[in-house]
């Protein structure tokens, strides 16, 4: 009987569907996490609250989330009777399949989304739902159907012009509805998701966007109301977070990741931002285990 279920359970992992039951297999509950590969998670119904990078956000019915393994989430809460898939699946899935050059042109659209979070007609819904469940039998039954490989790629191809097919153009339309100041600001968050763990001086993205630091902080200022200084701190401190809660690493190697002179100045930055030292950050987490 164990052996039976040991083998009902065995998925193909480069794409895998989670459950309510299994999303803590790859998501940590309560706590900072950075997404180990690209997912999507689609809410059929209910709520799922989350922090994404230093923004509180909210999924709700008949709608889906784009997740990016740049960033840092946090599960903050899952409302009661919620009904949710998260699809997740490795770049390689997505470069190595048929049509590829079409194919990760169409990834890297998906990823570079202003607009993360998507509500969508019930009856479209439905659809992505239906192909959910059938993506989830053909990879959890991959080894015993011939050329499952191939389904569950056209599936998840389906899915993908689906989904970009839904979210480009509400992308440029809402990149159109941004005055300057907002672009602007948009810009700074961007350049900040892609750099932060490198450069912590607001000098380099006033460079990169050819501004002044006075400019660029007053925009930031208006637009966020924090200085580029305070969410460039956020950002760090949300790196250092997910990785003290869900990593056995040691102090030297987060400040060492996380570009810092040595682990007494990280231990003296974590300490600013979140009143309490980075060994009882982790001590927190560990000691409800």
């Amino acid at each position: 009987m164990a052996d039976t279920k040991e083998q009902e359970t065995e998925h193909y992992e480069a794409l895998r569907i989670y459950t309510e039951e299994t999303i803590f297999e790859t998501a940590y509950p309560g706590r900072p996490y950075r997404p180990k590969r690209s997912s999507i998670l689609f809410v059929y119904k209910g709520r799922v609250r989350m922090k994404e990078q230093i923004q509180e956000i909210e999924v709700s019915s008949a709608s889906f989330l784009l997740i990016n393994t740049k960033y840092v989430y946090e599960i903050l809460e899952i409302e009661p009777h919620t009904q949710f898939r998260l699809m997740g699946y490795d770049r390689d899935f997505v470069e190595h399949s048929t049509f590829q050059l079409n194919r990760v042109k169409v990834y890297k659209d998906l990823k570079n989304q202003l607009k993360r979070i998507f509500t969508i007609p019930a009856q479209e819904f439905a659809v992505f739902w239906n192909n959910l469940a059938l993506l989830t039998y053909y990879t959890q039954h991959y080894k015993e159907i011939a050329y499952a490989e191939q389904i569950i790629q056209n599936y998840f191809n389906v899915m993908l012009y689906h989904l970009v097919s839904i979210v480009t153009p509400l992308h440029e339309e809402q990149v159109q509805q941004l005055n300057r100041q907002e672009k602007l600001a948009y810009d700074f968050f961007h350049l900040v998701s892609d750099h932060y763990l490198q450069e912590k001086s607001v000098q380099f993205y006033a460079d990169a966007m050819h501004i002044s630091i006075r400019y660029l902080s007053a925009v930031v200022k208006e637009v966020a109301q924090r200085t580029p200084n305070q969410i460039i701190s956020e950002f760090i401190l949300n790196e250092a977070k997910a990785q003290l809660s869900t990593s056995t690493n040691s102090l030297k190697e987060i400040a060492t990741t996380l570009h810092f002179s040595d682990q007494y100045a990280f231990t003296h930055f974590f300490k600013k931002h979140q009143n309490m030292s980075p060994t009882q950050y982790r001590a927190s987490f560990n000691s409800v285990k």
